[in-house]
């Protein structure tokens, strides 16, 4: 089957699943609620809702709502211009070009009469009312305009007029911060990402220091301070190492924990 001009490598282009079907069963996998991910990226859970159950109408603009699907499938680990291409595809789907032909009359002078001039002026009027008409209600995904930059990022910010108030975001983990053997300590302890996991690690006050989807081959320094816990959707997918010791699975695959001690000595196997 021949691919459409510009649909991105690697995604087929008919799939059984919506978009919100897709970002609902990845947020239950990771054993998200639709507040937690709002809070993370400071959209509203009914906005959320809405792209998961396709009520579109229920958004505050097209454009809004493609930043929205990008912002949401990059927080859960997804490519987000992969699934931006598809909610596009189905929210609006291709429009079949109507080629009209008008026939010619057979006459003997090449001269039309003034009647059927008359009458192509009047439908080439028609024609470019109905296209003006058309293209200003369903602009193709060529003409939507770009993303802001804002919107295009894993934290993104939803208008001032429709955002509900929200904490500050928290900072996102950079994976090019690679751990090395120069920065641990006999009670160093790392986080080693082997399935993509969601993850919050947060401080003895309650605060979130970290809160976002770790992929396989992260590595992540727990920060150096008491009473701090940790959330995920996958304990299977983290190893926890203290120093030189071994390191130590946190659970099962696609199990869900929540507010485990970071403690060094909960994670030294004993000899």
């Amino acid at each position: 089957m021949t691919q459409p001009e510009g649909y991105p490598e690697g995604l087929e282009f008919h799939v059984d699943l919506t978009v919100g079907e897709i970002l609902r069963r990845t947020r239950t996998h990771y054993g998200q609620t639709l507040e937690d991910v709002g809070a993370a990226l400071r959209i509203r859970p009914s906005q959320l809702e809405a792209i998961e159950t396709g009520h579109l109408e229920q958004l505050p603009g097209r454009v809004y709502a493609i930043g929205f699907v990008r912002g949401y499938s990059e927080y859960l680990g997804l490519d987000g211009d992969k699934m931006v291409y598809l909610f596009k595809q189905q929210s609006v789907g291709s429009k079949a070009r109507v080629e009209l032909n008008f026939p010619v009359p057979p006459s003997e002078s090449k001269v039309p009469h003034v009647s059927l001039t008359m009458m192509g002026i009047i439908g080439a009027i028609v024609i470019l009312i109905v296209w003006g008409i058309f293209y200003a209600v369903s602009p193709s995904p060529a003409m939507v305009p770009e993303v802001p930059e804002n919107l295009s990022e894993t934290s993104i910010t939803e208008a001032p007029s429709v955002v509900e108030a929200a904490p500050p975001p928290v900072p996102m983990f950079e994976t090019s911060d690679v751990v090395t053997e120069d920065t641990l300590s006999n009670t160093a302890m790392v986080l080693e990402i082997v399935q993509s996991s969601w993850i919050e690690i947060k401080n003895k006050d309650g605060a979130s220091i970290l809160r976002q989807v770790l992929k396989a081959g992260d590595k992540y320094m727990v920060p150096d301070e008491p009473g701090l816990t940790l959330s995920t959707g996958n304990a299977g997918g983290i190893l926890v190492k203290v120093g030189e010791a071994e390191a130590v699975p946190l659970g099962k695959v696609a199990e869900v924990k929540r507010n485990v001690p970071l403690k060094a000595e909960s994670f030294v196997k004993k000899p």
